[in-house]
């Protein structure tokens, strides 16, 4: 009898015993003749067994429940006697993040790849120790706090399914970290409103491969970093990351916290330095290309002893460094606290010249101009170069020089490439290897196809061609085969020569076949470099010339010839145009468009002959009839005002419309009444304007013309000017003056009469003349009389007397005429004089 152990819980790890054996279809492989359930109860198949039932019917149901089932185990025992033992279920390997449409998402699951968690936070809570979190592309909104941890074996690994694809924006931050250890985040795209990533008194922390930028609160004034490192964390890794912003550090290292490791991070950043550590022992900064403009790009502050700083790149930023502070530590780009200097090693770093004639370091509070006075200070900067890292010449003092074996160096670049010796430079690195590059990138073989041609490009079939790969390759690196797949379903030909030969035998579908060539070397396959073949079916060069006038500023005798019409089953190589008017024919290669400039109009035959890739040669001619016709042009004509005085100057601006250029126009004036006098003849300035000045005497009529030409017709405009008649007034009869302010008046005795005398220039026998009394009082002139009309003298002159009386005595008065045309003049418009002002006396 074998002994019964009880169940910890129902259904979980079920522990049967089998009682005797039976041959199994022959075999010698046994079956269990009766099983008896060790848990009374239990779940089987979804069903509760009791105790009491039948063990054969316990058996046959727990049989054919596990039957199936691979992960059971049968252990023999003394006496043939077996116990089946059911092994407790497996973590998955994998949690699955998807919150898109139809990815059938729910938190309530167990994040399984059929049905994945909607959200990261969700996945942050179940995760176990040795398991991946992968987060399939897409927008996760939510801030992702990390509080599970892992074990130095078995770390939690939180990922995106593909590199930048999984967008995290958290409020206030995407991801934080709090009292854990060993957690990888891996490969995200981050945003968020204040730090991206936040570690808290925790350890070996890797953050890899993401995109990380630091923000400026807008508004606030607020600068926050991309990642914060804070508390008592030790051991984190900052690692393969993009790392940018215009705010605050990129990477922040607060007090307490020991041996971060900042390595092969692209960091760009303007508001403040790209790496701050403070009271950070054993910090380490390593590989890293890093920009910016006016702080230190890496800064130990405080006491951050035994820090490394190996193998960066430190550039300007897209500032202009004449705008920052004048201090030379402002401009460092590295700056060591003297708290942080002991036992800090700096070397194999390549500094860009500061700009304001900033110095490079800034190193326990002295500045130092160049690696070699700070070596001779300090002992360190014996490899540190003060160049321009010119990263894409074979001169640029980054490659291969850089310390292979310095502390936190990957054995990968920022882009998954490992260290490639550079023939074209010398090795004057140090390390395991002798070739690294300082930075982020690892300069890598430069060959390549860039361009595939196919000879002929063009033809009928069957067509033999010439394909051949065009390289770059100032390495000279061997190649071991080169693969050409023509494209029309042959077997691929693979050679050790960069051409190859083919003949296309039919016409494809679409016109063209697409011809690729990989070229393979001894590290790697290239990807495809294609070029393209045009098959045609057999047929004969027939050219095909068309001729036609623009209507444009070209002119009315320029054509155009397109010969785009021709057809050939090859590529026309030549066209050559005999434009039938005496000049030479136009060579024009393989272009189908041209135009060309008759001399004077006529019928001319132009003859067009096409040369095909084969030799082949075919001709046509047509006829072409150049137009006698001219384009219209605009034109007009303005004056300064629409009015004058009588004997003020005009301004008269006569403008030609966009066909200016370099032609003459006519300015004419004719007062009425009278002849029509030429005033000014000229070429039109670059703005199309030609401007005359005339004196009017009285309404006159401008125009203006253009002649014409060869190319446009004949154009005129006019514009009419009024002028006024000029009136002018005297007083007799007075016998003296006095001035009121500086208003000279005439005095009168009461007793005289007074007479005001008026005389119109032009001429104006006959026409009206009428005299307007004001006087003055209450602060303001009133009107007491306006007269009849006075008929103008033969001389135009009137008068008006007027008798004074003693009631006017002291009073202030003014008189003017206004010269009143009829129907009889149309020369001048009414015109008054001026006041004339007197006053009365005893």
């Amino acid at each position: 009898m074998v002994r019964r152990r009880p169940c910890s819980s129902a259904g979980v790890r079920r522990r049967c015993h089998a009682v005797g054996h039976a041959p199994l279809n022959g075999q010698s492989r046994t079956r269990p003749l009766s099983v008896r359930c060790a848990c009374g109860g239990a779940a089987v198949r979804g069903r509760r067994v009791p105790a009491t039932r039948n063990d054969q019917r316990c058996a046959l149901e727990f049989f054919v429940r596990i039957r199936p089932l691979a992960a059971f185990t049968v252990i023999a025992l003394a006496g043939g006697t077996a116990v089946c033992v059911q092994p407790a279920v497996a973590a998955p390997d994998t949690l699955y993040v998807n919150n898109a449409t139809r990815a059938n998402c729910s938190d309530a699951g167990s994040g399984t790849q059929d049905q994945p968690y909607c959200t990261l936070q969700t996945a942050a809570a179940a995760v176990q120790p040795g398991q991946t979190v992968e987060v399939t592309g897409g927008t996760y909104k939510g801030e992702v706090d990390i509080t599970r941890s892992g074990t130095p074996d078995a770390p939690i690994t939180f990922t995106a399914a593909k590199r930048g694809a999984a967008f995290v924006h958290g409020d206030p931050h995407a991801f934080t970290v709090s009292g854990a250890h060993d957690i990888v985040i891996r490969g995200f795209s981050m945003s968020s409103n204040a730090e991206d990533v936040v570690v808290t008194d925790s350890s070996r922390i890797t953050i890899d491969q993401n995109r990380v930028p630091s923000i400026d609160i807008q508004g606030t004034g607020s600068r926050t970093p991309g990642i914060r490192i804070t508390g008592q964390s030790s051991d984190v890794t900052v690692s393969r990351n993009q790392m940018y912003g215009s705010a605050a550090e990129e990477v922040l290292v607060a007090p307490d916290v020991t041996g971060t490791v900042i390595t092969t991070n692209w960091l760009s950043g303007y508001g403040g330095s790209a790496v701050l550590a403070t009271d950070a022992p054993g910090t380490v900064v390593t590989s890293n290309s890093i920009s910016g403009d006016c702080t230190p790009q890496i800064a130990l502050a405080g006491a951050s002893t035994g820090s490394t700083l190996e193998n960066n790149i430190l550039a300007d930023g897209i500032g202009d460094d004449k705008l920052c502070a004048s201090a030379p530590a402002a401009h460092a780009k590295i700056s060591i606290s003297s708290d942080s200097a002991p036992q800090t090693i700096s070397d194999y770093n390549l500094i860009q010249p500061p700009g304001s004639g900033a110095a490079p370091y800034d190193w326990a509070g002295v500045s130092y101009a160049d690696p070699e006075s700070l070596l001779a200070a300090t002992g360190q900067g014996g490899h540190d170069l003060v160049a321009q890292p010119d990263l894409a010449s074979d001169s640029s003092p980054a490659r291969d020089s850089a310390d292979a074996d310095a502390p936190g160096e990957l054995p990968t670049d920022l882009y998954g490439y490992t260290s490639v010796d550079d023939p074209l430079v010398a090795d004057t690195g140090a390390g395991t290897v002798t070739f690294r590059d300082r930075g982020v990138g690892e300069f890598q073989d430069p060959y390549n196809i860039s361009s595939v041609t196919v000879t002929p490009d063009q033809g009928p079939y069957p067509l033999p061609v010439t394909v051949t790969a065009v390289e770059l390759n100032p390495w000279s690196t061997p190649v071991e085969s080169y693969t050409f797949d023509f494209g029309d379903g042959s077997a691929p030909v693979v050679t050790t020569t960069p051409s190859a030969q083919h003949t296309y035998t039919a016409r494809p579908a679409n016109g063209y076949y697409t011809v690729s060539v990989i070229a393979t070397t001894a590290t790697r396959t290239l990807v495809p470099r294609i070029g393209h073949v045009w098959v045609n079916e057999p047929a004969p060069l027939v050219p095909a010339l068309k001729l036609t006038t623009p209507p444009s500023a070209i002119g009315w005798l320029t054509v155009t010839a397109d010969t785009s019409a021709s057809t050939d089953a090859w590529a026309i190589t030549n066209r050559k145009i005999d434009f039938g008017d005496g000049s030479a024919p136009v060579d024009e290669g393989t272009t189908t468009t041209d135009t060309h400039t008759y001399a004077k109009p006529g019928t001319y035959t132009v003859r067009l002959t096409e040369t095909d890739w084969a030799g082949n040669t075919a001709s046509t001619t047509t006829s072409m009839t150049v137009p006698t016709i001219r384009f219209s042009t605009a034109l007009s004509l303005t004056t300064k005002a629409s009015s004058y005085a009588y004997g003020a100057t005009a301004t008269v601006t006569a403008h030609l419309g966009p066909t200016y250029s370099n032609r003459t126009v006519s300015i004419y004036a004719q007062p009425y009444g009278g002849t029509k006098t030429l005033v000014k003849t000229g070429t039109v300035d670059s703005h199309g304007n030609l401007v005359a000045s005339y004196k009017v005497t009285r309404n006159t009529v401008f125009t203006t013309a253009f002649s014409g030409d060869l190319e446009y017709a004949p154009a005129t405009a006019s514009r009419t000017a009024y002028g006024y008649a000029r009136v002018a007034e005297s007083q007799s009869g007075y016998y003296t003056s006095t001035y009121y302010g500086s208003t000279r008046y005439r005095v009168y005795h009461h007793t005289a009469k007074a007479q005001f005398n008026a005389a119109v220039t032009p001429n104006k026998a006959g026409q009206c003349l009428i005299f307007r009394l004001q006087k003055y009082y209450s602060g303001a002139w009133h009107t007491q009389s306006t007269s009849s009309c006075h008929t103008l003298s033969s001389t135009s002159t009137g008068y008006l007397k007027r008798t004074l009386t003693s009631g006017a005595i002291n009073g202030k008065y003014r008189m003017a005429a206004e010269y009143v045309h009829s129907t009889k003049d149309n020369t001048d418009l009414n015109t008054w004089s001026s006041w004339q002002y007197f006053t009365v006396r005893k």
